[in-house]
C-alpha cells in the first residue's frame, strides 16, 4: 500500500512562525466551536500555551496584549471571544511604524550610534568640573575607538572637537590639547606560525632521519 506525502508547501502558510503550525490549526479548530463560553476557555487554553512557545515575550510591556493580538492575527480577526482586552483590527496591522532613520547632524556619523547623541545632550547640560572634563574624555574615547572600528580610521583630536561641536549643535566647545583619549587595544590573534611551523618542520625532518 503506497501512502501519500503531504509537504508544509503544500500547506496553509504559518502567519506567525513563532507559534508553529500546531497553534494555527488549535485556532482555526476554536473558530469552528459554536458555544461562546466553551470557546472562551479554550482560547485562554491556547493563549497559555503561546506564552510557553514564546517566553521571551514577557520581557516586552503589555506583553499579554501583544499576545491575544497575535491570537486574533492568526485567526484572520475573525475570533468572536471575550478577554480584557479590545479586539484588534487588521488596520493596526497595516500601519507603518514611525521612521526612525539618522536625522540632521548624525546622518553624517552615523558610525557613533544614536546613544552617543544622549551623551554628548547629557555632557551639555552638566556644570563645568573634573567630573564634567571626565565625561568628555570617556565619549572622546569612544568616539575614537567606534571610528577605528567602523572605518578603521585613526581620528585627531582635532576632528573629534569638531565632531564633538556639531553633533551637540556648538553647545560643547573643546579645545584638542585638553582631550585625554584612551585607545582601546585590537585583540589579535597570537602568531605562532614561526614557532610551531618551524619546531613542525622539525619533527617531520627528524621523523625521516636514518639512524646510524
Amino acid at each position: 500500500m503506497q501512502m501519500e506525502l503531504t509537504y508544509n508547501t503544500q500547506q496553509e502558510q504559518i502567519k506567525l512562525t513563532e507559534y508553529g503550525r500546531g497553534v494555527q490549526e488549535m485556532i482555526e479548530h476554536l473558530k469552528l466551536e459554536q458555544d461562546r463560553e466553551k470557546r472562551n476557555v479554550l482560547a485562554h487554553t491556547v493563549f497559555q500555551v503561546m506564552l510557553n512557545l514564546n517566553p521571551e515575550i514577557k520581557d516586552q510591556t503589555d506583553y499579554q496584549q501583544t499576545v491575544w493580538d497575535h491570537l486574533h492575527e492568526i485567526a484572520n480577526y475573525e475570533l468572536d471571544i471575550d478577554n480584557d482586552f479590545p479586539k484588534p483590527t487588521p488596520d493596526l496591522k497595516k500601519t507603518k511604524p514611525e521612521h526612525l532613520g539618522y536625522k540632521g547632524v548624525l546622518s553624517r556619523y552615523r558610525y557613533y550610534g544614536r546613544n552617543l547623541l544622549d551623551m554628548i545632550a547629557g555632557a551639555g547640560e552638566m556644570e563645568e568640573g573634573e567630573i564634567k572634563t571626565m565625561y568628555i574624555n570617556y565619549i572622546a574615547s569612544f568616539m575614537v575607538n567606534s571610528s577605528k572600528n567602523w572605518n578603521d580610521e585613526e581620528l585627531t583630536p582635532t576632528q573629534i572637537v569638531q565632531h564633538l561641536a556639531d553633533l551637540s549643535n556648538g553647545k560643547l566647545q573643546v579645545v584638542a590639547d585638553s582631550l585625554d583619549i584612551h585607545h582601546e587595544a585590537r585583540t589579535r590573534r597570537p602568531n605562532n606560525r614561526n614557532n610551531n611551523g618551524r619546531n613542525n618542520k622539525n619533527k617531520k625532518k627528524n621523523k625521516f632521519v636514518k639512524r646510524r
